[in-house]
């Protein structure tokens, strides 16, 4: 009896190990559209599918499209169309954090001084559907 309860001991710390150790992917980055309102007064959107696709905004009007990809606690950033995408910059990679409706990011390695610029100038609202 003394071994059924250590193997379900251990079974169950395994489940556990493995859920929290798992890397994360696009489906695990909060889906939706975030705003800021940046130093221009301008606001600032960011949409994600929970896929692979963002869609960038300033005051209204598409700015930016791409790809990215999410590893664990970090996501990568490329631009591939738009007036402001840095498409020569390649990608750009951030940590990301979420506190409820809020994400924010901070600068690994970005060669793009507006993309890092815009991504890491405050928190990211989730907005309201």
């Amino acid at each position: 009896m003394h071994h059924l309860r250590y193997i379900a001991t251990f079974a169950a710390s395994a489940l556990l190990w493995a859920a929290t150790t798992a890397p994360a992917t696009a489906a695990d980055f909060p889906k939706g559209t975030f705003t800021l309102k940046g130093p221009d007064g301008d606001t600032w959107e960011v949409t994600v599918d929970g896929k692979v696709k963002f869609i960038v905004t300033r005051g209204g009007k598409e700015v930016v499209e791409g790809t990215y990809k999410v590893t664990k606690d970090e996501i990568e950033f490329t631009d591939e169309k738009g007036p402001v995408a840095d498409k020569d910059a390649g990608p750009g990679t951030y940590t990301w954090k979420q506190d409820g409706d809020k994400v924010t990011f901070t600068k690994v390695k970005d060669k793009s001084e507006g993309r890092s610029g815009a991504l890491t100038a405050g928190a990211w609202v989730r907005k309201k559907k």
